[in-house]
């Protein structure tokens, strides 16, 4: 897919949803804790209460969705943003592309830092973050639980300065 046209729109089409039920099924250990929910209803129902406080972004490989982007405001200067790929676009140059996009759109909502929440061992969303210019800032030791069992939480940012000093000069349209 690294040759393939990256679309990025907003919103993310609500009703395409569920699709994001079905790619995270063979991940959820690595994005999911034991609170999170368990059935395509529960999940539907909890985006359904925060959709209204979220900037979405559908992204598209090749004219085919496979990505949602969520941002939310935290503060005026701060935000938080969450990525979930299908199976088929990991690993293949779509999301650090498509995540760039996004960035630039979060950015120019006026804060001036992106605050993540990584599993311990979710290397690829770590490196993500990273290759946008980002830092690993923290542990949170034993911060949830994942099969009962007590789990750390890598915490990363995404400061405006370094994102643009790292992709100077990189076309963000790819």
């Amino acid at each position: 897919m690294r040759g393939v046209e990256i679309e990025v729109q907003s919103p993310f089409p609500f009703e395409a949803l569920p699709r994001v039920w079905g790619w995270v099924e063979r991940f959820r250990h690595k994005v999911a804790d034991d609170f999170s929910p368990k059935t395509l209803e529960k999940f539907f129902e909890q985006m359904a209460g925060q959709w209204p406080r979220l900037k979405t972004w559908a992204i598209y490989a090749g004219g085919e969705l496979g990505g949602l982007v969520t941002f939310e405001r935290l503060s005026p200067w701060a935000g938080t943003a969450h990525v979930l790929l299908k199976p088929d676009f990991q690993g293949k140059g779509v999301a650090l592309r498509a995540v760039r996009q996004a960035v630039v759109e979060m950015f120019a909502l006026g804060v001036g830092r992106l605050y993540f929440q990584v599993f311990q061992g979710n290397l690829a969303a770590g490196s993500l973050i990273v290759n946008l210019g980002g830092r690993r800032e923290g542990c949170l030791r034993e911060h949830t639980l994942q099969d009962g069992k007590p789990v750390a939480v890598w915490q990363y940012g995404l400061l405006k300065s370094e994102f643009e000093e790292r992709n100077r000069g990189i076309s963000i349209r790819q």
